[in-house]
Formats: structure tokens, C-alpha cells, sequence
């Protein structure tokens, strides 16, 4: 976790706000927890804005929450059943690094999950990750990449959709 004052001299330094800093910190460790868990890693592939920025572009601007697509299986029957167990390992995911669960989706298509934490701040800070259980079946085969580096840290061996289905 970054202290305040790594943060204070990373704003200086990037022009970017402390919060938007710490969230996208927060976000690059969730995702290393979420490639490297066994039921996890393999069962989804990240796509939108923290794809595209910290994937693709060099960071040109912040995003702060973490879109995925269940990958697991194409039949809705192997979706079902694994469904619950991809639910328990995010909440362990999200409870290693100490934040805890504010909302889960029940929806059938998936939805936002709420994570909160106290930031270096020492003020209530959300993220949020959005689970989709729709889109299956991606057209590009989702592979695992490294991310740029980001404040020291990096994302490693995490599914990305392919570049094309990103956004």
C-alpha cells in the first residue's frame, strides 16, 4: 500500500489527484490477487478503460473501476454452476487486501460490485468491479499480459480481452 506521502509526490509528479493514484494502485494489486487465484485467473478477461490504460496506452488518463467478462465456459449451465465459486474467490480476493464487500450483485447478467476501504487519506474510498456473465464467448481469444508500470507496480499474467473487444 502506498503511504500518503508516496502518493502526495506521485500527484506532484503526474498531475493526476491522490485519490484517482490510490485507486488505480488499489486496482493494479486487485488484479495481480484475481490473476494469480486458481478459480479466478482463468475465469475472467479484463476489458474497458483500466484495460485500454493500463494495457494499451500509456496512461493517459485514470480509470478507476474493473470491467471483466466471465470466460469459464459458453453454456449457460457451466455459467450457473460456477457462478457461485467465481463470487466467493472475488470476495476473497477483495478481502485479502482488506476491503470489504459493500455490494454484490444477484443479477443473472452480473453487475457492480462495491469494495470500500479506508484511502491513505483517511477518507471512505469505493471500487468498483463490474462482473458480466453475458459475454461469454469472446470473438479473439483472451490471453494474459502484463501491464505498463504503474507507481512501482505492475499487473502480471491477467486475461485482457483481445484489442479489439476492449472497449
Amino acid at each position: 500500500m502506498l503511504t500518503r506521502e508516496q502518493l502526495q509526490r506521485a500527484a506532484s509528479d503526474t498531475g493526476f489527484p491522490i485519490d484517482s493514484l490510490e485507486k488505480v494502485s488499489m486496482l493494479v494489486r486487485l488484479l495481480n490477487l484475481m490473476a494469480g487465484h486458481p478459480f479466478l485467473g482463468p475465469r475472467v478477461a479484463l476489458k474497458g478503460g483500466t484495460a485500454l490504460n493500463l494495457f494499451v496506452f500509456d496512461l493517459p488518463r485514470l480509470s478507476v473501476d474493473v470491467d471483466v467478462n466471465y470466460i469459464g465456459g459458453a453454456d449457460r449451465e457451466t455459467m450457473m454452476a460456477e457462478r457461485t465459486k467465481l463470487d466467493t474467490a472475488l470476495a476473497q480476493v477483495a478481502s485479502r487486501l482488506g476491503l470489504s464487500v459493500k455490494r454484490a450483485p444477484g443479477e443473472h447478467a452480473g453487475g457492480k460490485w462495491r469494495l470500500s476501504y479506508t484511502s491513505a487519506l483517511g477518507r471512505p474510498a469505493i471500487i468498483e468491479v463490474d462482473v458480466n456473465y453475458m459475454l461469454r464467448v469472446p470473438l479473439w481469444d483472451a490471453a494474459p499480459c502484463d501491464s505498463k508500470p504503474f507507481l512501482g507496480d505492475r499487473v502480471t499474467r491477467l486475461n485482457l480481452l483481445d484489442r479489439h473487444e476492449l472497449a
